[in-house]
């Protein structure tokens, strides 16, 4: 039984624990390991700790598993306890979150996700500490994981305010007139009504300005705050407890006002110079502390701090938080930029093909693709994929799947538009040029960004697929869309990236609804029609094939119908090496909504003499074909190869030598793909 509220006990072992070492008084010569052969092969599960599995109840201090806002008990030893089922799914990479110490709570939220740092170098200890934390990742490491941690160098929690009004205390008021005050009919203008937060004020390029009833008063102090209670104490180490590590210009008001950078009511272009300002210098919405990464002091201690924690944890990966929020030169600098010192350190300690990918909220591959130039990030978290095919493709009708070839030649450049438009698609916007001391391929080649992109239906910034597919989906159709996503994401180039409870067919909403509980009944339940009234019932599904939903859906269930797929899949990517490190090339894609090909999307992948071709149709209701009925796709297998479908072994087709635009040495292909199904063609 989970305990809910506050404990004795637990709160002096969490005070215990919150004096452990850091990562910089532990001695020793870090033991690092090598444990990534191609990071193409890698399947990475994306692991919320604090949501996963609770495996240490003395460390449930401040837990409420009533509230989707607060602690759930989740930690490190849970990982460890569940491993095995992890293995069973067949991923092989875990990416963990932030591991440092948070500001604990704010404005009624806990920071169970791990984004508020508040001490670079402690551990946080909802989570344990650093012994618990090589334990685990040795734990992981000895069953053939690798282990990505996620980091955040962009902000801090909630440390400090802006003192605005300069009276010593942070606080929230209105300001101004906001109406007439007078006898009637008279016209005086009144004055305007603002209401100054100083937590969290509105961006100013000048930097937060103080002023009072007599007018401008100067720069705004930033006032770091001690409360301890909830450890809202200044941000360690040095320098990030000096208000001058923070560019202290207020939170980000742009995404939601672009009109103050003079942009259209739907927004700016990606370069815009104001919204790049406001987005890499302007605090993180909710007071989240923008970070001076310009600052040469912030720069070499931030590189010192995660070097660290690689020697402290034998991480194979980081995944950068907020990375569009910082500028391009912080992470590419070849001096004194973020990416290449860790990867040399990294290198120096004898750990080889250490990835590095960052989350740029953003569905634009040209902001995407900027991050990874020169010396940047080795990989992004591929969002423009994510709008384009999971939350484009997979919830419409099928129209114009000629979009989707069009994101991939953004990626790596084409020669032509494929949608016909004459857009110029010959210059790539990802960078394809391997890293110095980054990562390779199982022969030692670089491996650039337009191979390593990080491609994912959901994670925990979005809402589950499932939550958007309307109500006049049914269950039927949701499940067949989804594993049509599972496919997909497995069979296309990068490295497929699976969320936490995606295997147990999680449908939850926007944060925090997206962030379930795995061990909770709650989430494995559905609403019934029963004895004259709707109650939860715990949901069931047919595990041997009669057509009867007989068995009941327990937690960390590995007989449902989500898990058994993802472990086919996991396992056919595996067994062929051209679904990991293949070349990829579109070889069908539609212009138009009608037609007998209508809702077809088809690809490519070829590695060492072998080819893989992946149909896909996203029509909700034709069988569809590779073909609009005068030609039929091209592919670079000989004529008379014969491929058979390894998802459905009854069906098979061969190559022919005519009837498409095939070029010397390629054949012809016709594909019928159910609605919204998906073949698997090998030989």
């Amino acid at each position: 039984m989970k305990a809910k509220y506050f404990n004795i006990f637990a709160m002096l072992l969490l005070l215990s624990q919150m004096a452990c070492v850091t990562p910089k008084e532990v001695g020793g010569d870090p033991h690092l390991t090598n444990n990534v052969v191609d990071w193409r092969d890698e399947i990475i599960y994306q692991v919320l700790i604090d949501r996963f599995a609770d495996g240490d109840y003395s460390n449930n201090y401040n837990v409420d598993t009533e509230n989707d806002a607060g602690y759930h008990g989740g930690d490190w030893q849970g990982l460890i306890d569940k491993l095995d089922y992890i293995a069973e799914l067949g991923v092989t990479t875990l990416w963990i979150s932030p591991v440092v110490k948070n500001v604990e709570e704010d404005a009624g939220f806990a920071s169970y996700h791990g984004y508020w740092t508040q001490d670079f170098e402690a551990t946080n200890p909802h989570f344990g500490d650093f012994t618990m934390l090589r334990k685990m990742v040795d734990a992981a490491h000895a069953k053939g994981f690798k282990v990505v941690l996620d980091i955040v160098v962009n902000h801090v929690g909630q440390a400090f305010y802006y003192d605005i009004n300069k009276n010593g205390q942070p606080d929230d008021y209105f300001i101004g007139q906001g109406s007439q005050i007078g006898p009637i009919g008279q016209n005086d203008p009144a004055s305007e009504f603002l209401r100054i937060q100083e937590w969290d004020p509105d961006f100013n390029i000048d930097g937060i300005q103080a002023w009072t009833s007599l007018g401008p008063s100067g720069e705004a102090p930033a006032i770091f705050v001690n409360y301890p209670a909830i450890n809202r104490v200044p941000p360690q180490p040095y320098p990030f407890d000096q208000d001058w590590a923070y560019n202290r210009k207020g939170r980000v008001t742009v995404w939601t006002t672009p009109e103050v950078c003079g942009c259209e009511s739907w927004g700016c272009p990606w370069d815009n110079e104001c919204l790049r300002k406001q987005e890499t210098l302007g605090d993180f919405p909710g007071g989240l502390k923008d970070i001076n990464t310009k600052d040469k002091t912030v720069r070499e201690t931030l590189i010192g701090i995660f070097s660290r924690w690689i020697d402290i944890g034998d991480f194979d990966g980081f995944r950068i938080d907020t990375l569009k929020h910082v500028e391009h030169d912080y992470f590419s600098n070849p001096e004194n930029g973020f990416c290449p010192n860790i990867r040399k350190h990294a290198k120096e300690f004898g750990k080889d093909n250490f990835f590095m990918f960052g989350e740029a909220f953003d569905g634009n591959d040209n902001l995407l693709g900027s991050y990874t130039q020169g010396e940047g990030v080795d990989s992004v978290f591929y969002f423009s994929q994510y709008y384009t095919v999971f939350r484009g493709a997979m919830l419409g009708n099928g129209d114009r799947t000629c979009e989707i070839a069009r994101l991939h030649c953004r990626r790596k450049g084409c020669s032509s538009d494929p949608c016909g438009g004459g857009d110029d698609f010959t210059q790539p916007v990802y960078n394809n040029v391997g890293k110095t001391n980054g990562p390779t391929s199982e022969d030692g080649q670089l491996l650039n960004s337009q191979q390593l992109v990080v491609n994912f239906i959901e994670n925990h910034d979005v809402g589950r697929l499932a939550f958007f597919m309307g109500a006049g989906w049914s269950d039927d159709l949701r499940m067949q869309v989804i594993k049509q996503a599972l496919a997909y994401l497995m069979f296309t180039e990068g490295i497929p990236c699976l969320y936490y409870g995606v295997e147990q067919g999680f449908t939850g909403g926007n944060d925090p609804a997206n962030r379930e509980t795995m061990w909770l009944d709650r989430n494995y339940t559905t609403q019934e029609f029963k004895d004259g009234h709707y109650q939860s019932v715990m949901k069931s599904y047919d595990s041997t094939g009669d057509g009867m939903n007989d068995t009941v859906w327990q937690p960390y269930d590995t007989k449902n119908p989500y898990f058994t797929w993802i472990k086919q899949l996991t396992a056919i990517r595996k067994a062929h090496l051209e679904l990991s490190r293949g070349d990829f090339n579109t070889t069908y894609s539609t212009t138009g909504s009608s037609g007998k090909d209508h809702g077809i999307y088809a690809f490519e992948r070829t590695y060492a003499g072998k080819t893989a071709v992946a149909v896909f149709n996203f029509d909700m209701n034709q069988v569809s074909e590779t073909s609009d009925g005068t030609q039929s796709m091209a592919v670079t297998a000989t004529p008379g190869t014969t491929f058979t479908d390894a998802l459905d072994s009854s069906y098979t087709a061969t190559v022919t030598s005519g009837g498409c635009p095939a070029k010397a040495g390629q054949g012809c292909l016709n594909v019928s793909v159910p609605s919204r199904g998906v073949r698997l063609l090998l030989y």
